[in-house]
């Protein structure tokens, strides 16, 4: 009885510290992140070896002082050993240096706490890119055939050469990828045709260096895996699994526990044999309380609130806490479904979901700002966004937890191209690393609530079916709870089938119409799901050009502009000149090929969203734009530029994806509705109206609309037009039953349209044969605009403004950009978030815009606005 009334006491006071750490959201596990106070040097400077760098009083004068995680140009860069910009011109070059082909020792110091004496510790290497030599010490405790692979996640015991009480020393000789683009490479980081390749490869360590303490035992790595009773959501059906390992050469018993929401309690014994690790399983039908009655469930931000739930973990060992792990979770359940082979569609908690988005690309030095993070997440939110996806490119516990907060899916995977794709050339190393690698992934990634899905393959399904297996087989063992795909393309995979996805281009340039008249249902039209799309080239505004291209290299035909485009394929923006000039008129100088280039980016990323969303599950389930984000200052697939600076792709992608939206179908040449929201949308009313160059009105209809909830209104057709000028606008509005308007959206058109050769169609690009004729547009009228802003509204660390707009004169004012600058004659303060920008205004029309930014990024000056457009000639 005394035995058991000290089992009590002590497993009540367990559960009374997780309590504890559930209420001051900390976790009491024993643990180091060496994140800061390393040095880093080329193994050309240092000849001594690790046992001796790895010792204590080791002299690092010279060395570079730096933070993990970081590349080695990543490190050189914040020391400031460049003296110049290297994304500036064509200094790219100069960062080649045959220093960078040699290992690189990154070395660091820290003192344990004073109880760690007794412990188990283990060392936990995520990314190192690519092999090391990992001492501590003074002592090799393991080589660089053990640690490889940048995607794997190495878990070091340490607690032999660990000295208690005393600065230890940890040195890492690492060795860059070789020809990670090629077949036959390392398995590390690949570009592909997108950027060209920092020369040291990205070397380094790209994410934490973590030591962990444990008393003989440990947990890690919980999951959280839901299951509904469809249609109800009333009840979410919890399993918890949760990996426990044994650290000693002796069979332990312990106690695992768990806690949710700090309300929701459970525990079971287990016992391990000597250096076992096992998987615990606590399931609803044994654990009743896991079935959660009204629970707070994450949807992604389209669908409901992404809330997080709570989940504390303890192993209790020997009367003690080992150790707790503490982390949020999703109560969600992602499924999916084929609507025929070649189409997918996803499932939230028992929703379909049409998902639009765009790729993530990492800073091309793979430099980590939590703060740039979650500014470029809200731009993605901004844009309506609600996918993003990462190829090859795997982020930080910070990204996906931003992902979570904002209800932003994540789709992911391995890298095309190079290595990764070719595994039937993979010698036995490679492909056990390989393995390890999703090995890792699986354990690390399963429990954010906003990955949706994994891709085992990019371009292809793996070429060796039986690494596919593989694959297949890890992932069942480690209970991944979300769909896998074989490849993001539309080929079927001899062991898993079908994909139900396709990635059949472009890239290139293509005219609005071609999404909606790809009638072959084989290339990029609005059919499947489209996991890389892109109408090609996004071209920057003159301020950020300016930034990272020499005033006399401004031109398109320049080596410069060239060198800031992509690689092989891409590494010009030809097809997209050749379109500008026979569309809008032959580019007279930089200033005026930028106005029809951001015009052209409009227009053409509104119609790939738009074309998508109208033929939502008919067949089309998604569609991911390539790319979202830019690695580097460039020329092509990005919705905003390096610098944060959202233009002409930003607000046509911004405008196409708005929840309840009023547009034209190009095909159809009529005046169609999109509701994404999950309610029915009745007593709206269209307005359509065509306006001629000279402003007058041409033709109005207004049209009573009803749509339901996640579905599409189609429309009246836009007649033909008697004595309508070669190319004229269209103005469509849509308002709701108490007169408030919801949506405006305009288009300019031509008599004459583009004509696409779809015999010559490319995987990227399918040429044209003729141009609609924007020619006109250089003649359009002069305008001038009122512009009235209002007062700066402070709500915590954010300002406010709003914006009101009113054209003045008596034609269309085309093209009209709002800026807010950093005082007069300033920078522009960036990010900013605006409700709606590059747009157009009938004579006499007003529009109220919202403005939006972080009060510190103003830089204390007061925003002053101005407005620019193709045929503004002043502001009042």
């Amino acid at each position: 009885m005394m035995r058991n009334n000290i089992l009590y006491r002590a497993l009540t006071f367990a559960l009374l510290i997780l309590a504890a750490v559930r209420s001051t959201a900390q976790t009491i596990t024993s643990n180091l992140i060496l994140r800061d106070g390393w040095r880093m040097q080329s193994a050309t400077v240092v000849r001594d070896g690790g046992a001796v760098v790895s010792e204590a009083g080791y002299k690092v004068a010279g060395w570079y002082e730096v933070s993990v995680p970081t590349t080695i140009i990543g490190g050189l860069l914040s020391n400031k050993v460049y003296a110049f910009d290297p994304f500036y011109a064509m200094n790219f070059e100069k960062l080649k240096d045959p220093k960078l082909d040699s290992t690189w020792w990154f070395r660091t110091t820290f003192m344990p706490p004073a109880d760690w004496k007794d412990k188990d510790l283990v060392l936990k290497l995520h990314g190192i890119n690519y092999k090391a030599n990992v001492w501590l010490n003074g002592v090799l405790i393991a080589d660089s055939n053990r640690v490889m692979n940048p995607m794997r996640i190495i878990e070091l015991n340490i607690t032999k050469n660990f000295r208690p009480g005393v600065s230890n020393v940890l040195a890492l000789e690492i060795r860059r990828p070789i020809n990670p683009q090629k077949r036959g490479g390392d398995l590390a980081i690949d570009y592909a045709d997108w950027i060209h390749y920092p020369p040291d490869y990205n070397a380094g360590i790209l994410n934490d260096v973590e030591i962990n303490a444990y008393n003989r035992v440990g947990v890690s790595y919980p999951l959280v895996t839901t299951h509904f009773d469809y249609p109800s959501l009333d009840v979410a059906h919890l399993t918890v699994d949760v990996l426990v390992t044994n650290y000693t050469d002796q069979p332990k018993d312990l106690t695992v526990m768990g806690k949710i929401d700090g309300t929701i309690d459970f525990q079971k014994n287990v016992h391990l044999e000597a250096k076992e690790m096992s998987d615990v399983r606590f399931s609803p039908a044994e654990f009743p309380q896991l079935n959660v009655g009204h629970p707070r469930i994450w949807w992604p931000w389209q669908l409901g609130k992404p809330e997080l739930n709570h989940l504390d973990v303890v192993s209790w060992y020997d009367k003690t806490v080992s150790n707790v792990i503490s982390e949020d979770f999703g109560i969600r359940e992602i499924r999916t479904n084929f609507i025929d082979t070649g189409s997918r569609v996803f499932v939230v908690n028992g929703k379909r979901i049409l998902l639009r988005g765009a790729a993530w690309s990492p800073d091309i030095f793979q430099r980590r700002s939590a703060r740039r993070q979650e500014q470029e997440i809200r731009l993605y939110r901004d844009m309506n966004m609600n996918i993003i996806r990462s190829e090859g490119k795997l982020e930080d516990d910070h990204f996906y937890a931003l992902c979570d907060k904002y209800g932003m899916l994540v789709m992911t995977g391995w890298m095309c191209c190079g290595a990764w794709q070719y595994p039937e050339l993979w010698d036995a190393a490679k492909r056990a690393s390989a393995m390890a690698s999703d090995s890792s992934v699986m354990l690390w990634l399963r429990d954010k609530a906003s990955v949706m899905v994994w891709l085992n393959g990019s371009d292809m399904p793996p070429r060796d079916t039986s690494v596919e297996r593989g694959y297949l087989d890890i992932e069942a063992a480690l209970k991944w709870p979300n769909p896998t795909i074989s490849t993001a393309d539309a080929s079927k995979s001899r062991v898993s089938g079908y994909s139900g996805v396709k990635m059949a281009g472009p890239y290139e340039w293509v005219p609005p119409i071609y999404w909606e008249t790809d009638s072959a249902g084989k290339y990029g039209g609005m059919w499947s799901f489209a996991t890389e799309i892109s109408p090609g080239p996004s071209i920057p505004p003159y301020e950020s050009l300016v930034k990272f291209i020499p005033k006399d290299s401004l031109w398109f035909t320049s080596a410069t502009w060239k060198y800031h485009c992509g690689t092989m394929n891409f590494g010009n923006t030809d097809v997209f000149n050749a379109a500008l000039q026979g569309r809008y008129g032959k580019a007279t100088d930089i200033r005026d090929y930028l106005a029809k280039a951001q015009a052209q980016n409009y227009e053409a990323h509104r119609a790939m969203m738009e074309a998508y969303g109208l033929h939502k599950y008919h067949t089309a389930t998604g569609v991911v734009q390539w790319m979202g984000s830019n690695p580097w200052p460039g020329l092509i697939w990005h919705t905003y530029d390096y610098y944060l600076y959202p233009a002409g792709t930003y607000f046509g992608m911004k405008k196409s994806m708005e929840p309840l939206h009023i547009m034209y179908s190009y095909a159809g040449r009529e005046v169609d509705v999109t509701n994404s929201l999950e309610e029915r949308r009745g007593g709206l009313t269209a307005e359509a109206a065509v306006y001629d160059l000279n402003g007058s009105v041409k033709w109005s209809k207004k049209v009573a609309v009803d749509v339901e909830a996640d579905s599409v209104w189609r429309g009246p057709a836009v007649p033909a037009i008697d004595g309508l000028s070669s190319t004229y606008f269209l103005r469509l509005q849509l308002t709701d039953g108490g007169g408030a308007v919801r949506d405006v959206n305009w288009y300019w058109l031509s008599a004459k349209g583009d004509v696409l050769d779809w015999s010559k169609s490319k995987w990227f690009v399918t040429p044209e044969t003729g141009y609609a004729d924007y020619s006109a547009l250089q003649t359009l009228g002069k305008t001038t605009l009122k512009l009235a802003a209002g007062a700066a509204v402070k709500h915590g660390d954010t300002t406010l403004h709003e914006v009101t707009l009113t054209n003045t004169g008596k034609v269309v004012a085309f093209q009209v950009h709002l800026r807010a600058l950093k005082g007069k004659a300033g920078d522009d303060i960036l990010p900013v978030i605006f409700s709606d920008n590059y747009i157009e205004l009938a004579p006499g029309e007003t529009r109220k815009i919202l403005c939006k930014y972080a009060t510190e990024d103003a830089r204390g000056a007061e925003a002053d606005f101005v407005v620019e457009g193709w045929n503004v000639v002043g502001q009042k």
